[in-house]
């Protein structure tokens, strides 16, 4: 289960009275909270909703434990904690035999029972021992109900309690002094613990840097992001050290940082410092004499951490290896099948009761997958369930989707031993099985990042009442199964936003972006930089490889750039590269401004052949921008104007605030999906995305899938196509049959 994410400053609300009904527990003297150390105080406060709940705890008679995980900072320490929960149970139950039961790893917090006539309870508040928590913690909520005195069937409706996700945690941090050293690294800038919190450091960084400081920025912040994952990840830029907490100084012997006393640079150089404005804050050095040596010490920190020891050290210069296309090291083998055990833990693989949660496993890649029409993606699944003797077979089942897209559903009964087997079974004490499955995944579900979901719904065989129902059910997806894309090819139609976004697509092709190039203004704002930071981050979290083959350069320097990818990231008035790149293509910018060509009378006709989803995409585009001059942020995707095949992503705005705007909707999970086409405008926190020009090609298909590639989809060429192969193949076979005419009668005169 994931965990919360935390909100930190939040005052604690006064403490709500217990009813009658709830019993906490009472903490022994022993269990006293310890001492608050030395150093400030915080108030910590989240929901169970922001725990991990999608909604509110729902606890039945066969799904009677349910609960979140959330962790707690090394730097930290828990001095005090309390919780407050409101729900409901069912008003049919016998209060003194039914009961709500709430632990903290394992251990024993306080109970609520119901009241006749009265279903709700709450707010109900527990004090939580501060000496129960760890670095990861387990809240438990365990129901136990009867709604008669000697028989009671678990299946009935009347056994069931809810517990709100509304619900709050609330604890005092105590901070800890940590003593610099390099070998704690990501800590304490990034704690992995925080399982559900955002990853959000400050670098310190001269709007005046070089290019090559900035690439050695855009390195430390890859990594970080890398290390902070699925949690996601933003880099605000500041010229001075923050005012609390923890930072990252890039800088050089030219370049120094105002009220900072940096160390000195003898060549490429990692230190930590304490930070001025916060006694408990450290600031993490990356340095050298020159920008070059500065990039080598972030690349060093990349491939480097583990040999780093010391508040201050001198690396060697450090080279990543070269990458091979598609082997970021978070993609699925494109050789192979790849076995379920290399993707997550054995142990996650698990699942426990009737109507377990949801099994996950990770199904990243490029998403230019290709397999011809109806082709999909194997996957062999193997699964291991209970016997029959105790499971309703009519009703169990194993569901399978890809990212909440449905794909199939297996039926248990199909995989059970069929007469005599289940005797012969039964009677060797066989209690569990193998079974297995193939399931085709539709290629188009795959956008990149993407989970395939597996879950068990083993409705228990209904006994009636005063039979007991076994409750220690578990059921299993065996790690030796398998997904295979070795079988797909490699080709895509581009632009297309939605790859991009949901993959970092086509720069993630080469895992450490060595074919990519970052284009930016001559002198970038910090809401800039902070916009290149975080784009740069989530594509190195994206594939779990820091971008250490990136280059920066300046707008001035695109035409002689055309081997690489280009990342176009600044204001609309403050980056020259954005009119250089367009052309003549149908989005241009007049008087920084965006604006969409209309077509003219050839390409209203060439429109009439365009898929029912294209046509008047530009006037629509066209409408917006001019209703709504002065957008937030904009994301253009087009062809390099110079390099067919080659690509460039442009993340603009009217403002350089815009384009941090833009660059944060990248981490909003209700935008990203609505980014798609080339072209997309942001504007009052929603998305409108267009496909305004013209498409392209990148990778390579056999021959044979051509027709199949131009003609999907595409009824009208279809006929097109079919008039035309008659209009060819008609008169070759009029001859033929006119010579054979002639001949037969011929035969006949003679």
């Amino acid at each position: 289960l994931p965990a919360p994410a935390a909100e930190p400053d939040v005052p604690l609300p006064p403490a709500a009275a217990a009813p009658a009904t709830a019993a906490p527990a009472a903490a022994p003297p022993e269990a006293a909270a310890p001492v608050a150390p030395s150093g400030s105080s915080r108030q910590l406060t989240f929901t169970l909703r922001q725990g991990g709940l999608r909604g509110p705890m729902q606890l039945r008679g066969t799904s009677d434990l349910q609960g979140i995980v959330f962790g707690t900072r090394a730097d930290e320490v828990v001095t005090g904690a309390r919780l407050v929960i409101n729900g409901a149970i069912s008003p049919a139950l016998i209060p003194e035999l039914s009961q709500i039961v709430v632990t903290l790893n394992d251990q024993f917090v306080g109970v609520v029972q119901p009241q006749r006539g009265r279903p709700g309870f709450g707010p109900t508040e527990f004090t939580l021992n501060p000496l129960a928590f760890a670095d990861v913690n387990r809240l438990n909520f365990r129901f136990a109900g009867r709604y008669a005195a000697e028989c009671n069937d678990p299946l009935s409706g009347l056994l069931w309690a809810t517990v709100s996700d509304l619900s709050t945690v609330y604890l005092t941090m105590a901070r800890l002094p940590i003593p610099p050293d390099l070998a704690r690294l990501p800590e304490p800038f990034f704690d992995p613990r925080q399982l559900r919190t955002a990853l959000v450091l400050p670098f310190v960084v001269q709007e005046s840097s070089p290019p090559e400081l900035l690439r050695a920025a855009a390195i430390a912040a890859s990594w970080f992001a890398v290390r902070a994952g699925y949690r996601g990840a933003s880099f605000p830029v500041a010229a001075g050290a923050p005012p609390t907490g923890h930072g990252i100084v890039m800088a050089t012997s030219q370049t120094g940082v105002p009220g900072l006393d940096l160390p000195r640079f003898n060549g490429p150089t990692l230190a930590l410092i304490p930070n001025p404005n916060d006694a408990e804050g450290q600031l993490l050095v990356i340095g050298g004499r020159t920008p070059a040596e500065a990039a080598r010490a972030a690349t060093a920190l990349a491939v480097g951490q583990a040999t780093l020891t010391g508040s201050i050290v001198e690396v060697d210069t450090a080279d990543a290896a070269p990458r091979a296309p598609y082997d970021a090291p978070r993609w699925l083998h494109t050789d192979r099948p790849v076995r379920f055990g290399e993707l997550v833990d054995p142990n996650e693989l698990q699942a426990y009761g009737y109507a377990p949660g949801t099994i996950s496993v990770p199904l990243r890649t490029a998403p230019d997958l290709y397999v011809g029409r109806g082709g999909q993606l194997p996957v062999s699944l193997r699964y291991r369930t209970p016997p029959a003797p105790l499971l309703d077979l009519a009703a169990a089942r194993l569901d399978v989707a890809v990212s909440d897209s449905f794909v199939r559903s297996f039926t248990l009964r199909d995989r059970d031993f069929v007469w005599p087997l289940d005797v012969a079974a039964r009677w060797l004490g066989i209690q569990g099985r193998t079974s297995q499955a193939e399931v085709g995944i539709p290629p188009y579900i795959l956008s990149g990042d993407n989970e395939l979901q597996l879950r068990f719904d083993m409705r228990p065989l209904s006994r009636g009442n005063c039979v007991a129902v076994p409750g220690d059910v578990r059921a299993a997806i065996d790690p030796e199964s398998t997904v295979d894309i070795s079988g797909a090819h490699r080709f895509a139609q581009l632009p297309n936003l939605g790859f991009f976004v949901s993959s970092g697509f086509p720069f993630t092709r080469l895992a450490d972006l060595s074919e990519t190039a970052a284009v930016l203004p001559d002198r970038p704002t910090s809401a800039e930089i902070a916009a290149f930071l975080s784009v740069t981050g989530r594509m190195a979290a994206l594939v779990g490889l820091p971008a250490t083959g990136l280059t920066v350069i300046r707008p001035g320097q695109v035409q002689t750039t055309r081997d690489k990818d280009l990342l176009v990231i600044g204001a609309l008035n403050r980056q020259p590269a954005i009119a250089a790149l367009m052309g003549d293509g149908p989005i241009q910018m007049e008087a920084n401004r965006l604006t969409v060509a209309l077509p003219d009378a050839l390409g209203q006709f060439r429109q009439l052949f365009l898929p029912p989803s294209r046509r008047g995409q530009r006037d629509r585009a066209s409408a917006l921008l001019a209703a709504s001059p002065e957008l937030v942020g904009t994301m253009i995707g087009l062809q390099h104007p110079g390099e067919p095949g080659r690509s460039v992503v442009i993340i603009s705005g009217a403002t350089p605030g815009g384009v941090e705007a833009m660059a944060a909707a990248l981490r909003n999970p209700t935008l990203v999906p609505r980014i798609q086409g080339d072209l997309a405008l942001l504007n009052d926190n929603t998305v409108e995305s267009f496909q305004a020009g013209d498409t392209y090609t990148v990778g390579s298909l056999p021959f044979w899938l051509w027709p199949q590639y131009y003609l999907a989809g595409r009824w009208d060429l279809l006929l097109l196509s079919a008039l035309g192969c008659a209009l060819v193949l008609a008169p070759p076979i009029h001859w033929a049959l006119r010579r054979r005419t002639a001949r037969r009668l011929r035969g006949k005169a003679s």
